[in-house]
């Protein structure tokens, strides 16, 4: 899948869809990743109160890949 998120919210719909594919609650899925429920939950509300390395190790391990694109052409 290909899309492009333009915020944190739209993020947490990919990780809910992913897991919610997977056939997976929450616990199931946090476990999984070695993270919280409460971090896997504040993901999926588009409300993670950190992001830091375990946000990256966590969207990998979901096979999310981030980049970015520098718009010349804003403004």
């Amino acid at each position: 899948m290909h899309g492009v998120m333009k915020s944190v919210s739209d993020l947490g719909l990919v990780v809910y869809g992913i897991r919610q594919r997977a056939r997976l609650s929450q616990r199931e899925l946090a476990d999984r990743l070695g993270v919280s429920q409460r971090y896997l939950s504040e993901l999926e509300t588009g409300k993670p109160k950190v992001l830091n390395g375990q946000f990256f190790t966590v969207m990998e391990k979901l096979g999310i890949e981030l980049s970015f694109r520098e718009g010349a052409d804003r403004g």
